[in-house]
């Protein structure tokens, strides 16, 4: 499998920096993990062809996350897509993680006139623990504690990702304690994909200790821990790196 990092940013998108969206290829078809904007050009200057796409997993509802899902939704869509030759018969699932966000982007695809389309659009709703299984990838979802509102937590998940006999973890955005770090699942996991913005890459340290991926990979990076990336990296005993957009890592 590949992993493809479409945005690598931290928050707000920069000269270099686009928001976060990470694009898994399988054998059996692509699955979007966020979709910052601008995911939908990111695909295209990577080749990456929308027929491919079975899945979009939100993992929580900040808009460096989702800005980027109505063009998707868009070039998914489109006519052209569905005359292709290499037109594969199904529609994308869209998972979101809650039925509030479910009803807002039915709403804004009316408004971009795709409402006679909606059924064509398989919106669904995360919930924690295995929510996605197409017979070839499976889904599990772990909440974290990143988002909070008025002392309440909201939905936001850590996704660990199976197929092809690998596992992949993906952070998403943790709490600033990073207690939420998911350390079971990404203690053996082939490829873990950890933000590197809202914690301290030394708070970071005593979690990274515990775990031996196959490889550990920074995304949703923040410039000024960028910088410190060679230090304490130096301290892990598996390889390690910070994605850009457009990496590519096979696992």
């Amino acid at each position: 499998m590949k992993l493809i990092t479409l945005g690598t940013g931290a928050g707000n998108p920069s000269m270099t920096r686009n928001n976060s969206a990470s694009y898994l290829e399988t054998a059996h078809g692509g699955y979007l993990i966020d979709a910052g904007a601008p995911a939908a050009a990111s695909m295209i200057r990577k080749g990456i062809d929308f027929n491919d796409l079975r899945a979009v997993f939100i993992t929580h509802l900040h808009e460096d996350h989702f800005g980027g899902l109505s063009g998707i939704l868009n070039n998914r869509m489109r006519p052209s897509v569905r005359e292709s030759p290499k037109w594969r018969g199904f529609w994308p699932e869209i998972w979101l993680p809650t039925e509030e966000a479910v009803s807002v982007f039915r709403q804004l695809m009316n408004l971009e006139h795709f409402g006679d389309d909606d059924d064509q659009i398989l919106y669904r709703v995360i919930r924690p623990g295995l929510f996605y299984d197409d017979g070839y990838l499976k889904v599990r979802a772990v909440p974290n504690r990143h988002c909070r509102r008025m002392g309440k937590i909201l939905p936001s998940y850590c996704f660990v990702l199976e197929a092809e006999g690998k596992k992949l973890v993906c952070t998403g955005d943790l709490a600033h304690d990073v207690t939420d770090f998911p350390v079971e699942d990404a203690a053996d996991a082939d490829l873990v994909l950890c933000e590197l913005t809202h914690f301290h890459p030394d708070a970071g340290m005593s979690y990274f200790r515990r775990i031996h991926p196959g490889k550990l990979v920074f995304n949703h990076v923040a410039e000024s821990y960028e910088k410190l990336f060679s230090e304490f990296s130096g301290e892990l005993e598996y390889p390690a790196a910070v994605a850009r957009d457009g990496d590519e890592f096979e696992f």
